[in-house]
């Protein structure tokens, strides 16, 4: 099977790259991306032992930097390569300018992956969280390069899938040297599925930094959005939008200025959000519009990259998108660092036990329908007291765990 799988890969080179193509004219590729995936644009590669750490999408890169940074702290003279999949987390790396070497990860195919390990010689691999890819693992089995997952997890339906082809998971699995898991769910479905050597760790998006934002941009809206009850939904996925609208519907006659910033996850789905709105004859203004009139609206959807710091900011709550409908939830952490309350919905399965965490100390509320979203909106928009309560007890969960996963870091690291 896993022989098969590496022709296959190869085999399939041609329609691959036919798909990237009209991924590229659809504008969810760029040159850049296209020619450094399929490994036709070499960065120079530094003298010496050299680190790579690939974190697929934005939360993976995100944690990626936090293992980049221990690193340095450790050896301030490594070399390291950071690798991403998308062109949004690729930017978000690349701002930061941080003395990495940044590239776009490899496709698993088999010949673009010797040609790429080969030329990096990587000393060591770290993988952030999810990814799992065959060839890659072997290609670094064969070179006797060790492979660390960390913060590693697999949903459910991840586990099922690989569950169903068991002798292959097996074969892959066991090529990863050592896993750091984030739950105890993780922790079983790994050593279900072949990995010999697994250890628990506390979850390392805890140590994320604070969300940064424009002050400038901040005192503009500030003054526009005066006297108005603002909450964030970020992170949001197809039909939460119109449970927002119905909360809306339903709590605007109970408090006054009541005012929702959207924040989707895909920007791609601009138009069908607006569709929504337009349908149920509901105004709204979109972020980058040159006059925001936000003062005669209620509700303003971002369509811009890197400001959530600033929503976050203006916000008394924030609800975390994906949790309302079954996508299993984004990052609520996120929110770390703002005097916002968190409320989150019934589908958090990627991150269950901070969810746990967060309820157990009373630093959040789970909302299992719509209309729970909006009773529990109400309570904290009527109830300042809670509402402080709230946020500096996630304020303190997140100070706890981020000491323990910095030090358990740090032992990994050395």
């Amino acid at each position: 099977m896993v022989k098969f799988y590496k022709i296959l890969s190869d085999i399939l080179f041609i329609p691959i790259l036919i798909y990237f193509m009209l991924r590229l004219l659809l504008s969810k590729e760029n040159a850049e991306s296209i020619c450094e995936k399929f490994f036709l644009k070499k960065k120079p590669r530094p003298d010496g032992d050299l680190i790579w750490i690939n974190g697929v999408s934005i939360g993976e890169a995100k944690t990626a930097i936090i293992i980049a940074e221990q690193i340095k702290k450790n050896n301030p003279k490594s070399k390291i390569l950071l690798s991403t999949s998308t062109i949004t987390s690729f930017r978000l790396i690349s701002d930061l300018k941080k003395n990495y070497i940044i590239i776009y990860s490899p496709l698993d195919i088999n010949f673009i992956v010797k040609r790429f390990i080969n030329y990096w010689k990587p000393s060591s691999t770290i993988f952030v969280e999810s990814e799992i890819w065959p060839n890659i693992f072997l290609n670094l089995k064969k070179e006797s390069i060790k492979l660390i997952l960390l913060n590693a997890r697999i949903s459910d339906q991840s586990f099922i899938n690989w569950m169903r082809l068991k002798g292959f998971a097996k074969n892959v699995f066991n090529l990863i040297s050592e896993c750091f898991v984030q739950d105890n769910d993780s922790l079983k479905r790994f050593k279900v599925l072949g990995v010999k050597k697994i250890t628990k760790i506390e979850n390392l998006k805890f140590l994320s930094n604070r969300l940064d934002y424009d002050k400038k941009a901040y005192n503009l809206l500030k003054k526009k959005l005066k006297g108005k009850r603002v909450v964030t939904l970020f992170s949001s996925h197809s039909g939460e939008e119109q449970i927002i609208l119905d909360c809306f519907v339903e709590l605007s006659d109970k408090i006054k200025n009541l005012f929702f910033i959207i924040i989707p996850r895909h920007l791609y789905r601009l138009n069908s959000i607006t569709e929504e709105f337009n349908r149920r004859k509901i105004s709204y203004e979109i972020r980058s519009s040159r006059k925001l009139k936000i003062e005669k609206n209620n509700f303003l959807i971002v369509n811009t990259f890197g400001e959530l710091g600033l929503f976050f900011k203006l916000s008394e709550v924030a609800l975390v998108g994906g949790s309302f409908s079954n996508f299993g939830g984004h990052n609520p952490i996120e929110t770390n660092g703002f005097e916002c309350s968190l409320i989150f919905g019934s589908h958090m399965q990627n991150f269950k036990e901070i969810k746990e965490a967060i309820i157990k100390r009373k630093a959040g509320f789970e909302a299992k329908s719509s209309k729970k979203l909006s009773e529990q909106l109400h309570r904290l928009l009527t109830d300042d007291k809670l509402k402080i309560q709230t946020y500096k007890n996630f304020k303190k969960l997140c100070e706890i765990e981020s000491k323990k996963s910095e030090s358990i870091l740090s032992d990994i690291l050395k």
